[in-house]
């Protein structure tokens, strides 16, 4: 009860951390358009011989606005991550054309590729420029003039003023578009229906009075429907904010707790072994502290939390912090790995009932040695730290510029939703490590750590490709799955390969020695 409580006190001072941290920031097409200008610069600097400093400007494109800004955080939380690691790859792409001294109009290419990759998000991050209410009454005025007109004998110039304010104002809008996606086909066929009947209606010069009534009755109809219409989408992104504030944290905080979980499930069932044999051989058996891991699990949300605020405080001062931030996640990827890797193979070892009974004596019945269990700790706090300041980031990214406290209750019930999943996961781990046998809970945890393994490799490499640490070689066809490291690289993917042959090698070959153990137990 006193962990749990810790860990609510810490989840509380990250979400006050995250709302204190948001700030106010311009829109994401001025962040495009900043981005357009400066990838331009490299073009030009590129075509005047000037490679370096191209390559140069392309990165104060990525670290100074698509990271700092906060655009791949909304891009990926709003978005998806498939998308913004895409956008990163046309970014490398980029590079790479520069790099290796392609043609100029190669390299050109490539940047208007990009570009319109970034124009193509911001119009999706951005909210109109126009609410629905607001083109509602401007097209009223629009109409109300055409009215005017023909009630005055302009009979010529009212019927394409009246046209044209419809068709600039709702059908090319994509106000019409909306009302078809978030209301119903069927409220757009009735406006339709009333405007076609008012244009014939003008056409065929109908009385003066009926037809300004028929004018003034598509408005209206018209400005109900914004009023409609805007409630709807409000609502909608009410909800999706929440929908992405949950997957925020559920998709960053499930590898998390898979390996916290799956840890503490194992040490629980180190306990109920213990019991067991010492039930069998009349000795009292001392039970594995659960404190180191629980204590390594908040020390990563403290780190993630004083990272965080260190890369937030950067940021204000120059972009560099940006490419400091892939770096550091790089190489705490890299560490993941090991610590991972030598975790996975240590339970490997314990997996026959023999070479656990063998364990359980060697260490008089009592507990696992301290550095296993140091490294059990670490391995969570590196489970928690890896993924924490990240999920900081992404919330403070997604509050910068928020516009009234209803997103921000959007993004606080999303992060309460996520969080009880996320403990109904661990529940269900805790739960499956109790009832599975010995054998089998102890495969399924190391085959998870030994994926996850390979995951982090594809991962790192591809942040020390953004970090401009390595200058990566684009393969084509290749899909963009971040969430298990796939990347279109030539280096992430020799890496994993490489990662994967010793991963199965290393199963292989736990599994044989732990089989002969048991054998000569036997």
């Amino acid at each position: 009860m006193k962990s749990l409580k810790r860990y609510i006190a810490l989840l509380a001072l990250t979400a006050i951390f995250i709302l204190s941290s948001a700030a106010d920031t311009k829109s994401w097409k001025a962040v495009a358009t900043e981005m357009q200008g400066i990838l331009d610069d490299a073009c030009s600097l590129y075509e005047s011989g000037d490679a370096e400093k191209a390559y140069e400007r392309v990165n104060d494109a990525y670290f100074g606005h698509y990271e700092v800004d906060g655009f791949e955080r909304n891009t990926q939380s709003r978005i998806g991550g498939s998308r913004a690691g895409n956008v990163e790859v046309q970014f490398s792409r980029v590079k790479g054309a520069i790099r290796n001294g392609k043609d100029k109009g190669e390299v050109r290419a490539e940047a208007d590729t990009l570009i319109a990759m970034l124009f193509e998000d911001a119009q999706k991050l951005d909210p109109p420029q126009m609410s629905w209410t607001e083109l509602a009454k401007t097209l009223n005025e629009e109409f109300d003039e055409a009215a005017k007109m023909y009630e005055e004998g302009h009979l010529v110039t009212a019927e394409p003023k009246f046209r044209k304010a419809y068709a600039r104002y709702y059908g090319k809008s994509k106000f019409q578009e909306n009302v078809i996606k978030s209301l119903s086909p069927e409220k757009d066929r009735e406006i339709v229906d009333l405007y076609t009947e008012t244009k014939n209606m003008i056409i065929s010069r109908a009385d003066k009075t009926l037809t300004s009534k028929s004018i003034k009755r598509l408005g209206l109809l018209i400005e109900e429907t914004s009023l409609s219409l805007t409630k709807s989408q409000n609502r909608l992104q009410w909800w999706g904010t929440v929908a992405a504030s949950l997957m925020i944290l559920l998709r960053e905080g499930f590898e998390a707790i898979l390996i916290v979980g799956a840890i503490i499930a194992y040490l629980r069932k180190i306990n109920q072994n213990n019991q067991l044999e010492a039930k069998e051989s009349g000795v009292s058996a001392k039970e594995v502290s659960l404190r180191p891991v629980f204590n390594g699990s908040m020390l990563g949300i403290l780190a993630s939390i004083v990272m965080a605020i260190i890369l937030i405080a950067i940021t204000r001062f120059g972009f560099a912090s940006g490419q400091g931030q892939e770096v550091v996640e790089g190489v705490t990827m890299f560490i993941a790995v090991a610590v991972l890797f030598y975790t996975s193979n240590w339970m490997i070892s314990k997996s026959s009932e023999a070479s656990w009974s063998s364990f359980i004596k060697g260490k008089v019945q009592t507990s696992i040695d301290k550095s296993s269990m140091f490294g059990l700790a670490f391995t969570c706090f590196l489970a928690v730290f890896r993924e924490g300041a990240e999920v900081i980031l992404f919330y403070q990214a997604m509050l910068a510029g928020s516009n009234g406290s209803g997103i921000v209750w959007a993004v606080l019930l999303g992060i309460a939703a996520s969080a009880i999943l996320l403990i109904f996961v661990y529940k269900a781990i805790i739960v499956a490590g109790k009832r599975l046998p010995l054998k089998p809970f102890f495969l399924a945890t190391s085959i998870l750590m030994f994926i996850m393994v390979v995951a982090f490799v594809g991962g790192g490499i591809s942040e020390f490709v953004d970090a401009g640490w390595i200058v990566p070689h684009v393969v084509e066809g290749v899909p963009t799955i971040s969430l298990l490291g796939i990347f279109p690289y030539k280096e992430s993917l020799i890496a994993q390969a490489i990662a994967l042959a010793i991963v199965l090698g290393s199963l292989i070959a736990g599994l044989a020695i732990s089989k002969n153990k048991a054998k000569k137990a036997a």
